[in-house]
């Protein structure tokens, strides 16, 4: 259902204005993402939702970011941060079994179902960029924030850089789409820098799985490797359903390829290419090769293997509680996926523009909807809210401000950060630790 257009009866333009005032947390809060609240009088249950991948091919990839957005829901609850009003949660699942993982029309359809329920002011969401492409336009037109703890495709913000992707045509309606993570520029600046300054490589072969995400990372891979005067030897965009890459990793060989680069996700054949390769030809690939199934697939030719995915936080004194209240809450430790943290920042940046948005309105949630995405929207474009990961603002694109990837390697049976490294708006690389 797309929701009628209408003035914004209770809050106007000079009420929006005041969120970006009166509505920015820019103190550095508890773990429930902003402690108490004194909007006592404040009545009534505000729903926000996850659309995630959770089975299949996936379920080692969205479970743990889906909890993390869950737990702070539940702290924010707890902690009363609406005061007298209550957050409902709903949780989406975007993959299938047809597909084995994400599934861009599953997505569509849950953000059509979630469009459709005028109690729902924001969703965390989606993993997958292929998905992402999906939604947008869905919830542009309802007006409903979303915002993506790991969509990396640049398409989906800035014009001009996605050949596949039409940017202009995701936003019928109202911009609305946000995420907590870098682009594949930066990814694809800092993967090249890793193979042509820290591995030395020369010649390299690149693979992708055709998806939005897979094989816009792989362009990104060879356009920086060759500026970093490296040669791409071979190409090849299979299926994500490809599980045969022995005639590519021969091709490669046979190119005199120093490496094979993925573009793409472990459910759509990372850790499979690598238990096809031969243990001294090493793998490179991104943050969708990044997680246990790589690990299992690969099995015992995992080694070797190095990606970039989001910046580690484990680390982090700013994570130190969100870890622990994680770890109190589902017995894990929350490292599994480095984007579980950036789940539970993206839902407390959500849950921090709402409960602006209700403070503006004279501490009761907008009667009207329509009125009550756009503030929450509003509100999200003037954000600056101190997480788990570090400081959340947007960009006027819904881009992060603050971006950069880690590289991880295989320890034992584990991915272990590396590094932390940075790109600068030149191109210019730095390892910043």
């Amino acid at each position: 259902m797309i929701l009628s257009k209408r003035m914004l009866p209770i809050l106007g333009v000079v009420g929006i204005a005041a969120l970006s005032a009166c509505g920015t947390s820019t103190t550095t809060p508890s773990s429930s993402g902003g402690g108490g609240s004194s909007l006592a009088s404040c009545q009534g249950s505000i729903t926000v939702a996850t659309d995630l991948p959770l089975t299949g091919g996936d379920a080692t990839d969205g479970p743990p970011v889906e909890k993390a957005a869950h737990l702070a829901v539940t702290q924010a609850n707890a902690n009363k941060v609406l005061g007298g009003c209550t957050l409902k949660y709903v949780s989406k699942d975007d993959a299938t079994v047809l597909k084995n993982g994400h599934d861009p029309a599953q997505g569509a359809a849950n953000f059509t179902a979630l469009s459709s329920d005028q109690s729902v002011v924001g969703v965390v969401g989606p993993f997958n960029s292929s998905v992402a492409v999906a939604e947008i336009p869905v919830a542009s037109q309802n007006h409903l924030a979303m915002i993506s703890p790991a969509n990396t495709n640049p398409g989906l913000t800035q014009v001009g850089t996605n050949p596949d992707v039409n940017t202009t045509s995701l936003y019928p309606g109202a911009k609305t789409y946000f995420r907590v993570i870098g682009t594949d520029i930066t990814q694809g600046q800092i993967l090249s820098y890793v193979a042509t300054k820290e591995l030395n490589f020369t010649k390299a072969y690149s693979i992708d799985d055709q998806e939005t995400y897979g094989k816009g990372l792989s362009t990104f891979f060879q356009k920086y490797f060759a500026a970093d005067g490296g040669t791409i030897v071979g190409t090849a965009s299979l299926p994500g359903t490809t599980k045969d890459f022995h005639t590519q990793v021969a091709d490669a060989q046979s190119k005199g390829a120093q490496v094979i680069f993925f573009g793409g996700t472990s459910g759509n054949g990372c850790g499979i290419l690598r238990s096809q390769m031969p243990a001294s030809l090493p793998e490179l690939g991104g943050d969708g090769c990044q997680d246990n199934k790589f690990i299992s697939d690969a099995g015992s030719n995992a080694l070797g293997s190095q990606v970039t995915s989001a910046p580690d936080a484990s680390k982090l004194t700013t994570a130190t509680q969100f870890y622990t209240d994680f770890k109190s809450t589902y017995n894990e430790d929350g490292t599994e996926s480095p984007y579980t943290p950036y789940g539970f920042d993206a839902m407390n940046a959500l849950i921090q523009a709402i409960k602006a948005v209700i403070v503006a309105n004279h501490d009761q949630p907008p009667s009207d909807s329509q009125t009550f995405r756009d503030a929450v929207v509003a509100q999200l474009h003037q954000i600056s809210y101190s997480g788990a990961t570090g400081t959340v603002a947007f960009d006027a694109n819904g881009d992060t401000t603050h971006a950069g990837f880690s590289l991880y390697t295989i320890n034992g049976t584990k991915w272990a950060p590396k590094e932390l490294l940075t790109a600068d708006a030149t191109g210019k690389v730095t390892v910043a630790g």
